[in-house]
C-alpha cells in the first residue's frame, strides 16, 4: 500500500491512490485529444456530417472568422495556395444593389426582364462582406463598373451598388486588421465601362486601402515566387494576406502589388440543371491539374441564350428559390469524393446549408470516422 503522507508511494495498482492519479491523467489525454480535433467540427467519434451546425449560429462563427490561423501547422506550412480548400462567394458584391439606380450596362440583352424583377433575380448573397467573412469566405468574386453619371467605381450584377467599390473594400480592411493571420483574394473579373485613368485609379487606391498587408507581385516574380505555391505561413511572412486579382492588369503595369488573372483559372457549369453541374465541372477540370494556377469551382447555375429565362421566372419568385438546390448537390459531392483536388470552391448565398464550414473541414484530410 502507499503512504503519501510520508512522499513514499509505491507503484502498486492496488493502491486507491495510485489508481485515482492514473484516471487523472488517462481523462486529461482523453480530453486534450478531443479538443484538438472538434475545432472544425470533426471529432474521432463522429463524421463531419454529425459535427457541422448551422454556421449562422454565434458559436459557429466564432470558429470560421478565424478559420486560416486554427488550421493544423502541417496545412499552414506545407500545403500550396493550389491545394487549399477555400470557400467563396459567386457575384460577391451583390447585397447591396440599388434597384433606384437603374439597369446598368453589363445587363444581358437576350434575359427579357422587367426592372422591378431584376433585383431579385441578379442578387446572388445576403451576407455583406463583414458578415460574408466572418462566417469564413476568402474569395471574393467581383465585378466592377463605371457609374455613368457619378463617375466613380461601382460593383455591379444588372444594377449598381448603392456604394463606391473603395468604401465596401475598407470593410475588409477592417476585417483584416481585427484578424491578422487571415488571408483573403480579390478576384476583379468583370470591368465595364472603364478607361486607363479609371483602372490606374482605383488600383491606387486599392493599394492604399490595403497598405501593409497586400501581397508584391513585382517582388515575388522578381525571385520566382508563383502565387499557386505559396503557403499561409509563406503569405504571413511576407505580409501578403491580400491577394488582389485584376482583370486588366496591363493598365496597372506599375501598381506592383496588382496580380494578373493569369494566376486563376475558373470553372463554370455553364447549365440551367442541377444534374449537369457537376458533370460540366469536371468535364472543365480536366488537363488544369498540370497548370501551376488557382481553380475557382463554380457551384452555381447559370443561364444560357436559349434558356427560357422568362419560364424560369414564372415557377420561382426568385434567384434563391430556383439555386437553393445547387448548392446542396456540391456539398454532397465535395465530402463524397476527396480524390477531386478541389481549390476555391464558390457558391451562391453563402451562409446556407453548411457550404462554408464543409469546404473547411475538407481541409483536413483523412476526414476521421
Amino acid at each position: 500500500m502507499c503512504h503519501m503522507r510520508t512522499k513514499q508511494c509505491c507503484f502498486d495498482f492496488r493502491c486507491p491512490y495510485f489508481l485515482s492519479t492514473i484516471f487523472v491523467f488517462v481523462l486529461v489525454a482523453i480530453i486534450g485529444n478531443f479538443t484538438s480535433w472538434s475545432y472544425f467540427g470533426m471529432s474521432k467519434v463522429s463524421s463531419i456530417e454529425e459535427m457541422t451546425s448551422d454556421v449562422t449560429e454565434q458559436s459557429s462563427g466564432e470558429q470560421l472568422d478565424r478559420w486560416m490561423e486554427h488550421l493544423p501547422s502541417g496545412v499552414i506550412s506545407q500545403t500550396q495556395l493550389k491545394d487549399l480548400l477555400i470557400p467563396g462567394s459567386h457575384d460577391s458584391a451583390t447585397f447591396d444593389l440599388d434597384p433606384a439606380g437603374g439597369k446598368a450596362d453589363d445587363f444581358s440583352s437576350y434575359i427579357k426582364m422587367a426592372d422591378e424583377k431584376i433585383e431579385r433575380w441578379f442578387k446572388t448573397q445576403n451576407l455583406d462582406f463583414t458578415e460574408q467573412l466572418k462566417i469564413g469566405v476568402r474569395y471574393f468574386d467581383l465585378r466592377i463598373i463605371k457609374h455613368p453619371e457619378t463617375g466613380d467605381i461601382r460593383f455591379v450584377h444588372g444594377l449598381f451598388s448603392r456604394k463606391t467599390v473603395i468604401e465596401y473594400l475598407n470593410d475588409i480592411r477592417k476585417f483584416l486588421d481585427e484578424n491578422k493571420k487571415e488571408v483573403v483574394l480579390l478576384d476583379f473579373n468583370h470591368l465595364y465601362n472603364m478607361g486607363k485613368h479609371d483602372h490606374i485609379s482605383l488600383c491606387t487606391e486599392m493599394e492604399s486601402t490595403f497598405s501593409g498587408m497586400m501581397l508584391n507581385r513585382k517582388k515575388c516574380l522578381d525571385n520566382d515566387m508563383l502565387l499557386s505555391k505559396m503557403t499561409l505561413s509563406k503569405l504571413w511572412e511576407l505580409n501578403g494576406r491580400v491577394v488582389v486579382m485584376y482583370g486588366n492588369v496591363r493598365k496597372c503595369s506599375n501598381n506592383d502589388y496588382i496580380w494578373s488573372r493569369n494566376e486563376i483559372d475558373i470553372l463554370w457549369p455553364y447549365t440551367p440543371n442541377n444534374e449537369l453541374v457537376v458533370k460540366n465541372l469536371l468535364d472543365q477540370y480536366k488537363g488544369l491539374y498540370k497548370k501551376d494556377v488557382l481553380i475557382v469551382w463554380h457551384g452555381i447555375l447559370t443561364p444560357h441564350s436559349d434558356d427560357n429565362f422568362s419560364d424560369r421566372m414564372e415557377r420561382f419568385k426568385d434567384l434563391h428559390e430556383f439555386v437553393t438546390q445547387t448548392t446542396e448537390v456540391i456539398m454532397d459531392w465535395i465530402k463524397s469524393h476527396s480524390d477531386v483536388p478541389f481549390n476555391i470552391c464558390c457558391a451562391d448565398f453563402v451562409e446556407e446549408h453548411d457550404f462554408v464550414k464543409t469546404v473547411i473541414n475538407a481541409n483536413i484530410k483523412p476526414a476521421i470516422v
